[in-house]
């Protein structure tokens, strides 16, 4: 382990402990800068900051007191997570030009400058003044490179997942674990569902993780008539999540705009034939008809085309695709040769 500390400003949530919790042995010591408590953080040394500029005192606030973050805790490194509002004021208050790596989310690249002229700016700013940069997908290293004018040398990488989901007998289930929002369009899948089910798949069950839209969900299962092929087990931990991938057939994900899901690499993994949106981060994984389905027509039945696709050579394509670049030790490896590159090794 290097003897060098690492300070990381991000927004509360899961992206960002996974983040930390992927790459912190390359340091001897971590400080994270957040918006929230998050039941994670707990065991790293953090303080809490708003990071939102809805009042504009906020605007010359925020790098201040970052900035005195960084004169105390004297990081050897900074990575900074998301495109955002904190980004831009932690790139401020680095006057001492500690080097920075700057992780971009699809949504940074693709929403952030659509919301107006001072977002657009912003997100430039940030992107012209890191110094290294990650994201999770090719088209987003494409989009960060447009908006900053030139190379930078993006490094596609994700937290990665955690080996150990093994298929086991497949059972005749669709499996959807996505959260109940509606950027991921669950009612759809339970419209899909039921449209294989009176193509003949009576035999069939969709099981529906996650919580927050079950009584309209059982409401349309009702109104469909596949009320009792639908089961809804709710939040579920990673032993149950695992054991669903391991023993589903069929895994779906529709979302509206996605960048790269873990959960699709861990569907992959589990031998999971995966049905996905059209989306381009989705295309650099999933090739229509042969490991996988893009799905373009919403209204035909796309659940039964998975079905005809060659099952064995799926998952034996799918399998080794993610042994080299899904897994948490595959991403490990490209993040440790940002830092690599920095110090020399």
């Amino acid at each position: 382990m290097s003897e060098r500390k690492l300070l990381v400003v991000g927004s509360s949530g899961i992206h960002t402990f996974n983040t930390i919790d992927l790459i912190k042995d390359y340091f001897s010591d971590v400080f994270l800068i957040t918006d929230k408590e998050y039941d994670d953080f707990k065991e790293i040394e953090h303080k809490i900051f708003d990071f939102s500029f809805s009042n504009p005192l906020n605007i010359p606030l925020l790098p201040h007191k970052i900035n005195r973050v960084i004169r105390d805790y004297k990081p050897d490194f900074i990575i900074i997570i998301q495109v955002s509002t904190s980004a831009f004021a932690t790139i401020i208050a680095n006057t001492k030009n500690i080097p920075t790596l700057v992780i971009a989310l699809g949504s940074d690249v693709l929403t952030t400058p659509q919301k107006g002229f001072f977002y657009k700016q912003m997100a430039k700013f940030v992107l012209k003044r890191g110094k290294y940069f990650n994201t999770g997908a090719r088209f987003a290293a494409e989009k960060m490179n447009a908006l900053a004018g030139r190379d930078l040398n993006v490094v596609v990488a994700n937290s990665g997942f955690e080996p150990g989901c093994k298929p086991m007998e497949k059972q005749n289930i669709v499996y959807s674990n996505r959260l109940h929002k509606s950027l991921y369009r669950i009612p759809q899948i339970v419209e899909a569902f039921a449209r294989f089910v009176k193509n003949g798949r009576e035999d069939w069950k969709l099981v529906i993780g996650a919580t927050g839209d079950e009584e309209n969900l059982r409401r349309i299962a009702k109104e469909l008539a596949v009320e009792d092929k639908v089961e809804f087990i709710g939040w579920v931990e990673k032993e149950k999540n695992n054991y669903y991938y391991s023993i589903s057939k069929i895994w779906v994900s529709i979302p509206e705009t996605d960048n790269t899901p873990i959960s699709l690499m861990e569907a992959m993994a589990a031998g999971c034939i995966p049905v996905m949106s059209d989306l381009i981060a989705n295309r650099e994984w999933v090739e229509d008809g042969k490991n996988g389905i893009i799905v373009s027509d919403y209204s035909s039945n796309y659940i039964e085309r998975a079905l005809s696709l060659d099952y064995d050579s799926l998952v034996s394509y799918n399998i080794d695709l993610m042994e080299r670049e899904g897994t948490k030790d595959a991403n490990r490896r490209k993040f440790y040769s940002i830092f690599d590159k920095e110090f020399g090794k």
